[in-house]
């Protein structure tokens, strides 16, 4: 393979839940409930291979479409606060070479009995991958099923 790009992108997505930052921060440490809510798009279903939330551990997903893998996201976690913050980074890889990496950091900042999440994603991506538009759409489309299933449980 030979080196073609490399691309950057800083996004900063913002989302107000009525739900404590308790509740908000442990649908993100529960791998079974990231797993519901953490899919990029309807089409997308994650399998769990491994989940280590704490920091140093690492979170392995398979993204399927149709039973088929597209995808491998293996995340390293950095630093967690619980209730307040979660830095990770993110290596996607399709079947066939690396797609890019994302920094994410996800702040759980209380507002009245609610929560408003600072999600900021800083991504790379690597010969002629997608990755950019990718991830903040898939982002965008998973904190808004975050903010369903806060509704719901």
């Amino acid at each position: 393979m030979s080196h073609k790009s490399m691309a950057h992108r800083t996004a900063t997505l913002e989302r107000t839940y009525a739900a404590s930052p308790a509740r908000a921060f442990h649908a993100w440490a529960n791998p079974d409930l990231r797993r519901v809510w953490g899919a990029p798009s309807d089409e997308v279903e994650i399998r769990n291979d491994a989940s280590d939330f704490r920091v140093g551990g690492e979170d392995i997903q398979t993204c399927l479409v149709e039973g088929h893998p597209v995808a491998t996201v293996v995340g390293r976690y950095h630093d967690i606060v619980p209730d307040a913050r979660i830095i990770y980074t993110e290596v996607i890889r399709d079947e066939a070479q690396l797609q890019g990496m994302s920094l994410v950091s996800a702040e759980f900042i209380a507002e009245g009995k609610g929560t408003r999440l600072v999600v900021t994603l800083q991504t790379l991506a690597v010969d002629g991958s997608d990755l950019l538009a990718e991830a903040e759409l898939g982002w965008t489309s998973a904190l808004d099923r975050l903010g369903a299933l806060l509704v719901t449980a």
